[in-house]
């Protein structure tokens, strides 16, 4: 298996949906400055597919959740203990438009095909209808910004404006 050398930048946002829609907002970002982002918000089996093809040596999602505190979370993945207790989490939850970042995650590692390497730089979401962002949620697309911003750094297209 060939593994991409490059970091893979991807998302998973939602559209109409408030500070949901962060990630998206920042990848058209990138996008105008020349960078790959990969969309995730496909669905979990499909999203999962496109990493096994892809196979990343180091992945960095973009994403958005609520969890209660105004914050940018920056964090790992945690190991799954169980694959087929996992399954049938994944399977018994998911709903057919809508994945959050830990449906994702499941599937993802139950494939085995999310990268050791892998980053979820997450905003905390405080408006989940419309298609404004909170003042938060602005701010908090620019706290994501710096982030990524930090990480690739080094990385050519992005640096040349």
């Amino acid at each position: 298996m060939v593994r991409l050398k490059i970091p893979v930048i991807a998302f998973l946002g939602y559209l109409y949906q408030g500070d949901y829609s962060i990630p998206i907002k920042l990848a058209d970002e990138l996008k105008a400055k020349g960078l790959d982002v990969l969309d995730l918000s496909l669905g979990a089996m499909k999203a999962a597919d496109i990493l096994r093809i892809l196979s990343p040596n180091k992945l960095i999602i973009l994403t958005a959740d609520k969890k209660g505190k105004k914050e940018l979370r920056i964090y790992k993945p945690d190991d799954i203990e169980n694959k087929i207790s996992t399954w049938i989490d994944v399977i018994s939850s998911m709903s057919a438009y809508y994945m959050d970042i830990n449906s994702f995650l499941k599937v993802a590692k139950s494939l085995d095909v999310l990268p050791e390497d892998t980053t979820i730089i997450e905003c905390e979401v405080e408006l989940d209808e419309g298609i404004q962002l909170s003042e938060w949620g602005k701010e908090c697309l620019e706290l994501m910004k710096k982030k990524i911003i930090e990480y690739l750094g080094d990385y050519p297209t992005f640096s040349q404006g």
